[in-house]
């Protein structure tokens, strides 16, 4: 498992030293479990060479000249079966190490952890960056550097049963040092680094030409950094005429928005002004349909002054709707019904009249003409 750093204090503990803790690798309850580089870290034997931990240098590769931002170990190579790191530099050390359970990625596992400062006055930009990782949630990734025990009969680091591919546990060791990495810990040169010199020479071989490999890919990263940084200057240059251009363009917005502010005022002095006249319209329709609505009320009256009371019975309830709801149809409505009313009843007095054979009929009396039929007409 690759290490992370999970603490950066805001606070300097130190004139120019800040506090940092971070995972130094996960422990495993089984050998059968094992990270990517096949070691499998047994509590046991953490436990044994814990005190090698404590003051092991913090390291950084970096990959710029103003030392900002880190990328790998910084290995060049093995001498004297003791790897070299001549283009790593030590930003920092480690005070204290500890065993202990710890939530990471939403998963609770056991680790060692370890606790110490980084050189901030010396490596101002390099703490800017780990600060700006931490607080965009990109948490940087760890690796610990291991080696055969200082001072020790035996030349290499001694394995439980032996060095194997995968599931190998280091029992005899020391930690050397705690890389900040700045690429995916699965690259070659990001991975747990060890030396064991039984390993089979092949090995051996194909390690160096890692190495070889590592750093020609990090002359190329070099090389185009540098153009990143020539296209960064053209795109400066392009951004520059960019914002002479914004610049131009703001004022002659500016002077239309407040072309536009001016129009906009008057618009609602316009608004204003037609929202009073609607109301003074709209209180003069009122006028003029009450007036209106009186004028038909009073003609109706004297209409109805025509009639008796039983001729207007009849017609009472649309009379009444009529007062309630004064309207031009309404009002010839009435009149015609009453009229129709008052001829049906004549015709049926006529009618009668000619039955009965005689002239006593006070209807006949009042309507008989010279014509001995009377019309529709005539009735009106």
């Amino acid at each position: 498992m690759k290490g992370c750093i999970i603490e950066l204090s805001q606070k300097k503990s130190f004139s120019g030293r800040r506090y940092i803790k971070w995972i130094v690798h996960e422990i495993y309850k089984t050998s059968t479990e094992y990270n990517k580089n096949g070691i499998s870290w047994k509590e046991e034997y953490v436990k044994n060479n814990l005190e090698s931990a404590k003051g092991m240098p913090i390291c950084v590769e970096f990959l710029d000249w103003n030392k900002s931002e880190p990328y790998g170990h910084g290995m060049t190579g093995v001498e004297d079966n003791e790897p070299v790191f001549e283009n790593s530099v030590t930003v920092g050390f480690t005070e204290n190490a500890f065993i202990d359970d710890i939530e990471v990625n939403g998963k609770k596992i056991r680790a060692l952890i370890a606790e110490g400062y980084v050189f901030e006055q010396r490596y101002p930009r390099f703490t800017d960056w780990l600060k700006t990782k931490i607080f965009d949630g990109n948490i940087p990734e760890t690796s610990v550097e291991i080696c055969k025990k200082k001072d020790s009969e035996n030349q290499v680091i001694i394995y439980e049963d032996g060095w194997k591919e995968k599931g190998r546990v280091p029992m005899v060791y020391d930690y050397s040092g705690s890389a900040i990495l700045g690429i995916a810990p699965s690259d070659d040169n990001a991975v747990l680094l060890e030396l064991n010199n039984k390993k089979e020479r092949g090995s051996e071989m194909k390690e160096t030409k890692d190495v070889i490999e590592l750093s020609q890919r990090l002359e190329k990263t070099v090389d185009e950094n540098e153009k990143l940084k020539n296209a960064v200057k053209e795109k400066e240059t392009k951004i520059a005429e960019l914002n002479s251009q914004v610049t131009a363009l703001t004022k002659e917005f500016e002077v239309k928005a407040s072309d536009y502010l001016n129009l906009k005022e008057e618009s609602l002095k316009k608004d204003e002004q037609i929202q009073s006249l609607t109301v003074e319209l709209n209180e003069l329709k009122q006028f003029q349909k009450q007036e209106l609505n009186k004028a038909m009320i009073n003609e109706l009256n004297s209409k109805l002054q025509d009639f008796d009371k039983a001729e207007i019975q009849f017609v009472q309830s649309k009379i009444d709707d009529f007062l309630k709801e004064p309207a031009r149809e309404k009002l010839d409505s009435i009149v015609i019904e009453i009229n129709s009313e008052i001829a049906k009843k004549v015709i049926e007095a006529k009618k009668a009249a000619k039955e009965n054979k005689t002239n006593d009929d006070i209807y006949s009396s009042m309507y008989e003409y010279n014509s001995e039929d009377i019309t529709d007409e005539e009735l009106y």
